[in-house]
């Protein structure tokens, strides 16, 4: 009976270290999400990257010129990048997933104020399956709530205080769209880390635009 007892206070203290850091492990989950986080957002992005230039390529395949207006995927450069530059790198373009066409004519301008409805994440974590939120317009984090006209109140900004990624979405959209944005590190914080974001983080927008004003114009009241 007393070597049977020994055996079992035996394995209890093996086992007690496995169970020990299984407790930390959990505890400090958020410790290790964002461990290689640049190497992660750069294969991530890449991949978005890769997937949306596939779906664009198939798109002017099947509609020509008329691409853009059947295309579920866009890719545009930085407004702050030259076109006919050659130093150009694969990470001086956002792209774009299109979630709602709108149907308004116009987009702003880069002095231009926009009013928009918005939630901001980072890139799926084992800890945030879909991306942890680090930003958004809303009194509610719930993304239906961010998005209900009847209740929520979107954001007003003059388009140059954007990031450049975000910023250069904007300047595409229309009144009614919204889009989901996908901003390479080097077209949102790059290196510098801010609040509930990394550094190096690859940001993810879903943005819809609802009102615009020219340079020297007040938006509109928004009731």
């Amino acid at each position: 009976m007393k070597r049977h007892l020994i055996i079992i206070i035996g394995l209890l203290l093996c086992a007690a270290p496995l169970f020990t850091s299984c407790s930390e492990s959990d505890d400090n989950g958020s410790t290790d999400e964002f461990s290689n986080w640049q190497e992660r957002n750069d294969q991530y992005f890449a991949t978005v990257r890769s997937n949306a230039l596939k779906q664009i390529a198939n798109a002017k395949r099947a509609n020509g010129d008329e691409w853009q207006s059947q295309s579920n995927w866009l890719a545009f450069l930085s407004f702050s990048r030259s076109a006919t530059a050659t130093n150009n790198t694969s990470h001086d373009s956002i792209f774009v997933e299109v979630l709602e066409r709108g149907t308004g004519s116009g987009c702003p301008l880069a002095t231009d104020k926009v009013r928009v409805y918005y939630a901001g994440r980072l890139i799926p974590t084992t800890q945030h399956p879909n991306g942890k939120m680090f930003d958004h317009s809303g009194q509610s984090a719930l993304m239906e709530k961010i998005f209900d006209h009847a209740t929520a109140t979107p954001a007003a900004f003059p388009v140059s205080e954007l990031t450049r990624g975000f910023a250069t979405a904007v300047q595409h959209m229309h009144i009614g769209d919204k889009w989901r944005i996908y901003v390479p590190q080097e077209l949102g914080y790059k290196d510098a880390k801010r609040t509930n974001v990394p550094a190096y983080s690859t940001l993810i927008f879903d943005v819809e635009l609802v009102q615009f004003a020219r340079a020297g114009v007040n938006l509109p009241d928004w009731n």
